[in-house]
């Protein structure tokens, strides 16, 4: 008896290739480098390949990574299935802070949103919306809020473990990434992930405090542990939860 032909398909596609038991529908992108790339993201799998090599050629190298291709996609198909969702309407809860925040629209709610502590691990978010809101005006209302709440969150923990770690912070970037929670460079500028919100405060401290020592030490050497542990020392079991709890799958 045949194995079930799997199906993974990029949303925009352009061709398709059978791979073991596999149909992958994948996105070719041609230009002028010299290699051909495969890269294998939340979207699906892209092939980068020069302007002027054959599609037998592409064909050959999809053939010879097929194990890597499969396993890849694999994994971004159960992460896909174990990433809670969100959906925008009133009543909705979001993972915030380590607790839940739930969404409550109501006209008369503050322009901008106003945020509310109502328990333990428990607040309220007031949009100014109707109750019966659609979906897009929520989730942009949501949006703005997030990241002006991000912004300033973060920079109040940066001004509290700078010193600590003793180094001086210049600028903030709030990034979109799916799986890198933040950086830092020496000029001093340090890019934090807005998804941070939705975890414990001493998990989204330890990525702060990780970012800031390196602007002592820019690489992961055991020099760059104790700059972190010094502050942070229970930093392995927070790296850790970072890892196995995936945030919402939501796009600002």
């Amino acid at each position: 008896m045949n194995a079930p032909v799997l199906a993974y398909a990029h949303p925009q596609a352009t061709h398709t290739a059978p791979l073991g038991h596999a149909s992958v529908a994948y996105l070719l992108v041609r230009s002028s480098r010299r290699s051909i790339g495969l890269e294998v993201g939340d979207s699906g799998l892209t092939v980068r390949a020069p302007l002027r090599v054959s599609m037998a050629n592409i064909e050959s190298v999809l053939q010879g990574k097929a194990q890597w291709v499969l396993s890849k996609l694999d994994e971004r198909h159960t992460r896909t299935q174990l990433t809670p969702r969100i959906e925008w309407q009133h009543g909705a809860l979001l993972p915030y802070l380590g607790g839940t925040l739930q969404l409550s629209l109501h006209p008369a709610a503050p322009r901008g949103g106003e945020l509310l502590a109502v328990g333990e691990y428990r607040w309220v978010l007031h949009l100014a919306l109707p109750v019966d809101a659609p979906a897009a005006s929520i989730r942009a209302l949501v949006n703005a809020w997030w990241l002006r709440h991000a912004r300033t969150l973060f920079t109040e923990r940066l001004q509290r473990f700078a010193p600590a770690v003793g180094v001086q912070w210049q600028s903030l970037r709030l990034s979109n990434a799916r799986t890198r929670w933040g950086s830092a460079k020496e000029d001093g500028s340090i890019m934090l992930n807005w998804r941070l919100l939705h975890f414990r405060m001493p998990v989204l401290d330890y990525v702060v405090v990780h970012e800031l020592a390196h602007l002592r030490v820019m690489d992961h050497s055991p020099r760059f542990w104790t700059v972190v542990g010094a502050t942070c020392p229970d930093y392995a079991r927070l790296r850790a939860e970072l890892r196995q709890h995936p945030a919402p799958d939501w796009v600002l």
